[in-house]
């Protein structure tokens, strides 16, 4: 264990993968659709794949946490926000943004997007108790039924009509040099002097 490996570690899953997705998604639809999205939808490539994925993850993560295996169950999760974030590259929103034809495929990876966020904010409620809740607010989620661990085992509900409400960075990223040298400061030594210590 090393302060800086930590902090890098934050950086890495909390603000760039997750907190990241988040603030992305919540953009998107404010920018695209005035923060609804429309009913009008049309199904693409890449969205089997993520569903395939969802649909699977909440089983495997249950199954994993009755085994007492909690950071093999958050390894999975995370592959779930690793693939949707590599969905947005691969469906580029902001290309077919720029064409109205393709209004109704852009309504659709916007849903998968909130979509997932709703399942993957719902399996990580044992890792992090207060978080689902900062990501609920901001999908505009508040129905009881669509946040409930049964409802993460099946696709579709995040709820139609519902308005997103861009909010704060949910995990700001970490100056990481200026967050050492502060512990430094706190502790009265580096970790240099504080391996010599132990050796």
């Amino acid at each position: 264990f090393s302060n800086e490996a930590l902090l890098n570690r934050i950086n890495s899953d909390l603000a760039n993968d997750l907190g990241n997705l988040v603030s992305r998604t919540v953009a998107m639809i404010d920018k695209y659709f005035g923060g609804v999205i429309p009913e009008e939808r049309a199904v693409g490539e890449f969205d089997a794949d993520l569903k395939k994925l969802l649909g699977e993850t909440p089983g495997r993560v249950e199954e994993l946490m009755d085994k007492l295996q909690f950071s093999t169950a958050l390894a999975e999760i995370w592959k779930v926000i690793s693939r949707t974030n590599k969905y947005i590259d691969e469906t580029m929103p902001w290309v077919l943004a720029k064409d109205e034809a393709s209004k109704p495929r852009l309504a659709e990876v916007m849903y998968n997007l909130a979509e997932s966020l709703r399942i993957t904010s719902i399996l990580i409620q044992p890792f992090m108790p207060e978080t689902p809740e900062k990501i609920w607010q901001q999908l505009g989620l508040a129905d009881k039924a669509a946040l409930s661990w049964e409802s993460a085992e099946k696709w579709g509900g995040y709820p139609k009509g519902t308005a997103v409400c861009k909010g704060d960075v949910i995990f700001p990223r970490i100056d990481v040099k200026k967050e050492l040298e502060e512990l430094e400061a706190l502790t009265g030594q580096t970790v240099e002097k504080a391996a010599e210590v132990k050796a």
